[in-house]
């Protein structure tokens, strides 16, 4: 289910915007011409990559001790921590001991021998991993190391400490189904998520259901949304549960592909302040759009708090959209909204000419904190 209510359209960029056609957009050449480096190709390969981390993790063995195990610390940073932000939400209500996802150089003070820590950087290079993977080894916490190689992966096999080889060539965000499926299916080992197994090994044949949706000229949501919300600032609303790491990937998307900024935060805690500051926005109104994600198993708290935050601030924005998870279960319904934003991000970033796949940015930062 999708509402959407639409006040009008105000462009307050310099100059004129090109006209865009959302449907010419699906054209395959046109989409080569921009995406230079086939971002497009590894967002519709994602149920391919599903596939391929479900063969390797069966593979996959580990040698700490469980029984010691009181707490798990997912340390990783972008690309490489949003799986573990995933994981948390979803194994919040059933898990028996506590999941944290540390993006920092320091580690809480909790962090010791019977923690389960887990190291995330795709290119193995991260400083603020490395750095708490030092620090964890101190704590006598016991490690697991995810990684395509570099110094990460050079430190797991120097302490012997378990790893997880993920297949190199990608961008971190591009490689979320590497680092999920194994995390997922060591958390059903350590029972802290109680899944039948077949949730995880039908994911494929679902998340294709949702390229082919999500690629196809007509009814295609995404496509149609990215047209409705550009030269805006989107703004995304969720629940607090496991859609609140869903928002987080939205957001790190369209900063990413489609190099926009974007703001998001969480209901109830929202209705408790910033539902305030919405009074306040008529220098801002036409500049504004809303998405809200819901699963319609959430709690009646929630929803009725959803359609009241709507009707308080759909006059305020361009755009209201609410959009439903959708799936089999919870899983299905995580990541089909997984899929929405990154297909989003890129519609978004295709209709206004921009490559996704460089992050200039981020390597100028880089190149600046090593001089």
């Amino acid at each position: 289910m999708r509402q959407r209510r639409t006040r009008y359209r105000k462009f307050w960029k310099t100059g004129k915007r090109k006209e865009t056609n959302p449907t010419k957009i699906m054209d395959r050449s046109i989409i080569q011409a921009v995406d230079t480096m086939d971002m497009w190709g590894r967002v519709c390969s994602f149920p391919d990559q599903w596939q391929h981390a479900l063969e390797l993790s069966s593979e996959q063995g580990f040698t700490f001790d469980r029984d010691r195990i009181r707490n798990v610390c997912i340390m990783g940073m972008g690309g490489s921590a949003i799986a573990g932000d995933l994981l948390r939400g979803y194994a919040a209500p059933v898990s028996p001991i506590p999941v944290m996802v540390n993006r920092q150089y320091k580690l809480p003070g909790w962090v010791g021998g019977n923690t389960l820590f887990i190291a995330s950087s795709y290119s193995g290079s991260t400083e603020e991993t490395l750095e708490a993977f030092d620090k964890a080894k101190e704590s006598g916490a016991q490690i697991v190391c995810m990684t395509s190689g570099g110094r990460l992966l050079e430190k797991a096999i120097e302490c012997e400490c378990d790893y997880i080889r993920i297949p190199a060539g990608l961008s971190p965000r591009s490689a979320l189904a590497y680092f999920f499926v194994p995390l997922y299916k060591m958390f059903i080992g350590l029972e802290l998520i109680k899944d039948d197994p077949s949730v995880c090994t039908s994911m494929p044949d679902f998340l294709k259901e949702q390229v082919e949706s999500f690629s196809d000229t007509d009814e295609n949501e995404p496509l149609y949304l990215a047209e409705t919300i550009l030269d805006t600032l989107p703004v995304i609303y969720s629940n607090s549960g496991y859609l609140e790491a869903v928002n987080t990937r939205w957001r790190s998307q369209l900063a990413e592909n489609a190099k926009i900024l974007s703001y998001g935060n969480v209901l109830p805690e929202m209705n408790h302040s910033e539902i305030v500051g919405w009074e306040q926005m008529a220098h801002l109104t036409g500049r504004l759009s809303v998405f809200m994600l819901y699963d319609a198993d959430d709690h009646e708290g929630i929803q009725s708090r959803m359609q009241v935050t709507r009707s308080l601030i759909q006059d305020h924005v361009v755009s209201l959209n609410t959009i439903a998870a959708r799936g089999p279960n919870r899983l299905a319904k995580m990541f089909y909204l997984v899929q929405f934003g990154d297909f989003l991000s890129l519609y978004y970033a295709y209709l206004n000419e921009t490559d996704p796949t460089p992050v200039t940015k981020i390597e100028m930062l880089k190149s600046r904190l090593m001089k």
